[in-house]
């Protein structure tokens, strides 16, 4: 596989090609992310940089992605490119695959999207790469395989490859020799004698499109090109440009059923999309997927003229099997006649074999009783379709994963508020008892001891509100949304009884969080460095890096060596702390995901480093599904 891939991704919103850069290089570290914001840079950027795959919006306020894309083909005809759009239609994906794009990828909300994006970008690159690799290793071959003749001087064939005939249905033998109207429609004969033939004589060669005629009377449109050699002959090369054309519609119904495969709601949905888009789209008569499950590949789905009979139910791996092979290879085999290979099949009527594996899920089959009945674009198509299959089924797995993880967190919440209730019942009880009877005390007799009582009493009060946050706050955090971090710094400050004392918010940003709690955090750090650094204390926040933001005081800091200590119930430097302040900061903390250190300030004081977080856009118009954190 590549060892480094570099995306050039080309938004007009600023904020979102960050955002999506940042998701990108996340999900593999081989990614490195260019972001541009015009067609213009991007092919600036293009121009000056190696780039291995195209990622770009469609509606752009200068050119739309398409626009941009059909300029990209014009120098650079095989790179990647993958249009990730908000605009989702039938028209504007038709359009994409039209003008060359390799994939067409709708935006959605959540980061999974991001996850099938790199997988995608990715697989196009290694096979891009792959496939560069081969046609450098075999230029003549590839040249070769497009159809070729010769005419000499008086119109009659002297040469044609195999892919020449094989286009008009004719083996080479029967043309050569013959004169080129042939293969051509007596009203096309006439075209080519009168306009092509003169403009050859006059320029040295000619291109455009020409009508074949094939030897059973069935016409198509080529894509023709002649060229006058010095020594008088005509070199002519013909692609078929109708197969393009079916071909170029197969793309298209096939990115429709991938729209449906992100869609899926079960894996059984997706093996039964998966089946119909094969029959129906690829033209496949007999297919089946097995799933790989307790050593064995089990058939989950098949087309209904497939005898199901014998090891289609269940194939055990160590068994040799086209389909065991491809799953143990994790690669597609393509066999133009089964009788000429030593496995035999599960119907002795059945000559063809194409076997694609789903990554470790499984694999897709498709049989025929024709020799020869699947080629190299029935491969591609079928690796493109399988590709999207193998997507959604991981996406439904990391769903699942998900589901029951945060069932988990619930149940696990449950559980903590279960035991903040009981412990907030059972002491609170005898503890007004107590404080009843202190009371009662108080007006039979006068003794200092009473006040120590008191002073005691009101300490568990202290000590069992703190012990009902640690629990409630330590709740792992199931919803979250953007919260304005300078809103809620504000907000907390107007809660710290220090009017001598400074706060200062030296940036504007969101992250992604419990407000509630969020607020609980800054209240807590307030009070800590007002409790230490004195009331006219100068606290700051701001953003800390990449993923994080910071709460600094000039005070006297915390000493290195109980750094790792603060966070620790019960741990406090002042007689009536509680020691609980800073461990709720920590509960908090991770309850969300997120991490907390203590370093030096720059003004000498303590400062503390929340990272891990995930920060919202703060843009007016953006839409908080397209944003959300798992």
């Amino acid at each position: 596989m590549t060892e480094s891939i570099r995306v050039l991704h080309v938004d007009d919103e600023p904020d979102f090609a960050e955002l999506a850069g940042e998701l990108l290089e996340r999900e593999d570290d081989r990614i490195e992310v260019l972001t541009a914001t015009s067609v213009e840079e991007g092919l600036s950027l293009l121009a000056a940089n190696d780039v291995d795959c195209v990622v770009s919006d469609y509606e752009m306020p200068e050119q739309t992605g398409v626009e941009f894309l059909e300029r990209v083909r014009e120098t650079y005809p095989d790179l990647p490119f993958v249009l990730f759009t908000g605009k989702g239609s039938e028209e504007v994906a038709s359009e994409a695959i039209s003008a060359g794009a390799t994939d067409y990828l709708q935006k959605e909300g959540g980061t999974d999207q991001y996850t099938i994006l790199a997988n995608r970008v990715l697989n196009y690159v290694d096979t891009a790469s792959a496939k560069s690799q081969r046609e450098r290793q075999l230029d003549a071959i590839e040249a070769a395989q497009e159809g070729i003749s010769i005419l000499d001087e008086d119109g009659e064939f002297v040469y044609v490859n195999e892919a020449y005939a094989d286009l008009y249905g004719y083996e080479p033998s029967e043309i050569v020799g013959e004169h080129w109207s042939l293969l051509y429609p007596e009203a096309d004969v006439a075209r080519v004698e009168d306009e092509i033939l003169p403009t050859v004589e006059a320029e040295g060669g000619w291109r455009g499109r020409t009508t074949g005629l094939r030897a059973d009377g069935e016409t198509f449109v080529e894509d023709h090109t002649l060229s006058r050699t010095d020594g008088g002959e005509l070199v002519c090369t013909v692609r078929d440009l109708t197969e393009r054309t079916e071909r170029g519609q197969a793309l298209a119904a096939l990115h429709d059923a991938a729209t449906e495969l992100e869609a899926a709601d079960s894996e059984s949905e997706v093996y039964d999309i998966l089946v119909d888009a094969a029959e129906g789209i690829l033209d496949f008569d007999l297919v089946a997927v097995d799933v790989y499950r307790e050593e064995a590949l089990v058939q989950v789905a098949w087309s209904l003229d497939l005898d199901t009979e014998g090891y289609w139910e269940v194939t055990p791996i160590e068994e040799d099997t086209f389909a065991t092979r491809s799953y143990k290879r994790q690669e597609t085999i393509l066999v133009d006649d089964l009788r000429e290979h030593e496995i035999s099949p599960a119907d002795p009527e059945y000559r063809s074999v194409l076997t694609a594996p789903i990554a470790d899920i499984g694999t897709f089959q498709a049989v025929s009783r024709e020799v020869d009945a699947f080629d190299e674009s029935d491969r591609e198509l079928t690796e493109l379709l399988v590709g999207h299959a193998r997507e959604a089924l991981t996406r439904l797995e990391t769903e699942q994963r998900l589901r029951e993880r945060t069932a988990e967190l619930e149940r696990q919440n449950e559980r903590l508020e279960e035991f903040a209730t009981i412990v907030s019942h059972d002491l609170r009880a005898p503890l007004s008892v107590a404080e009843g009877r202190l009371e009662l005390a108080r007006e039979d007799v006068e003794s200092p001891h009473l006040e120590d009582v008191a002073s005691a009493l009101d300490r568990i009060e202290t000590l069992i509100e703190d012990t009902l946050t640690l629990a409630r706050e330590g709740q792992m955090v199931t919803d979250r949304e953007p919260v304005d971090v300078p809103t809620v710094a504000r907000r907390s400050w107007n809660h710290v009884a220090a009017p001598a004392a400074t706060l200062a918010v030296d940036d504007e940003f969101s992250v992604w969080g419990d407000p509630g709690r969020l607020q609980r955090v800054f209240e807590n750090l307030f009070r800590n460095a007002v409790e230490h650094a004195g009331e006219d204390v100068t606290v700051r926040v701001g953003r800390a890096g990449e993923d994080g933001f910071y709460v600094a005081d000039d005070g006297p800091g915390v000493p290195e060596g109980d750094r790792e200590s603060v966070f620790e119930r019960g741990y406090t430097t002042s007689e009536d702390g509680t020691g609980f302040g800073l461990a709720i900061v920590g509960e908090i903390v991770d309850a969300h995901g997120w991490a907390i250190d203590v370093a030096d300030s720059e003004d000498g004081g303590a400062r503390f480093d929340v990272t891990g977080v995930t920060f919202a856009r703060e843009a007016d118009d953006a839409d908080p599904d397209e944003q959300r954190p798992e």
